[in-house]
C-alpha cells in the first residue's frame, strides 16, 4: 500500500488524500506514510463499528500515540447498515484514551480543516 501511495505523494507532493478506512490492517505502514506527508488524513469508517473494540481501540490509540490525532477523521460506511452508525458514534464517545478535544476532532474539526471550509460554513453547521 504504501510503495503505491508514496509513488502518487512525491510526484504530486501538493495532493491531498484521504485514506479510507486508517488502511487497516497496515497501520505501521500508515503511520510511515503520515509522518511523511502531512497532507495525508484518514477516517476510521467501517473499523469504528465491524471490529471487535479492543481491535480498534489498539488500532486508534497507536495513530494518537504517533502524533497523527489531527488528522483522523471520523466516518461510518453505513449505505447498508445505517443501525451501526450510533455504534460507531459511541465507540469514540467511549474511546478512554482520548480527550475531548480529540473527540471533537475526530468527529467534526480534522473533516472541516481537510475540506478546507470557510469559518462561515463551520459556524452554520454548529448553528444547527
Amino acid at each position: 500500500m504504501s510503495m503505491r501511495l508514496e509513488e502518487v505523494l512525491v510526484r504530486h507532493p501538493r495532493l491531498r488524500i484521504w485514506v479510507m478506512h486508517h488502511a487497516s490492517p497496515l497501520v505501521d505502514e500508515m503511520i510511515a506514510v503520515l509522518f511523511s506527508h502531512p497532507q495525508v488524513y484518514v477516517d476510521i469508517a467501517q473499523n469504528n463499528w465491524g471490529f471487535p473494540r479492543e481491535h480498534f481501540y489498539a488500532q486508534l490509540k497507536r495513530l494518537v500515540d504517533a502524533g497523527f490525532a489531527k488528522r483522523i477523521m471520523w466516518g461510518s460506511d453505513q449505505m447498508i447498515w445505517p443501525g451501526n452508525i450510533p455504534v460507531a458514534i459511541e465507540t469514540i464517545q467511549n474511546a478512554p484514551f482520548l480527550t475531548e478535544a480529540q473527540k471533537r476532532d475526530i468527529f467534526y474539526n480534522n473533516a472541516a480543516r481537510f475540506l478546507r471550509l470557510t469559518p462561515e460554513q463551520i459556524a452554520s453547521h454548529h448553528q444547527r
